[in-house]
């Protein structure tokens, strides 16, 4: 696992789906996209859970303003898809999350075995769900 920390983006695999994202030429597609490969999956894998997570983070940002641990670009393209309403987008943000937080997705497992930051990573996106929900 190339994680730093229990943040969205504390994670090399995290700034691959942030740059596709960014490269995307319809990111509402894309991003529908990485949610249903959660959704419709019996398991989540490693990527899969990612790009999900990666995809909700950056409607959080759009449409809550929540700023979060990222490069200095971030911020910059955050509002370039100010434009869009990506509130369609949520209820299958919300359902990929809650696949990534099952017993049935990689990223979870892996991120099980370490007793310290666990907690901290599942509250982190459970905060992200919450938000999306509201």
């Amino acid at each position: 696992m190339g994680a730093w920390d229990y943040g969205v983006f504390d994670d090399d695999t995290a700034y691959d789906a942030l740059d596709d994202l960014k490269e995307s030429t319809d990111i509402m597609l894309e991003m529908e996209k990485y949610f249903d490969k959660a959704i419709q999956t019996d398991y989540v894998g490693y990527d899969e859970g990612h790009y999900a997570l990666v995809s909700a983070a950056v409607i959080d940002s759009v449409i809550n303003g929540t700023s979060y641990r990222c490069d200095d670009s971030y911020t910059e393209w955050i509002e370039t898809l100010k434009e869009f309403d990506l509130t369609s987008l949520k209820q299958k943000a919300v359902m990929a999350i809650n696949q990534v937080l099952s017993n049935h997705s990689e990223l979870k497992e892996l991120w099980e075995e370490n007793k310290e930051l666990y907690p901290k990573w599942c509250d982190d996106k459970c905060k992200i769900k919450k938000r999306l929900m509201e």
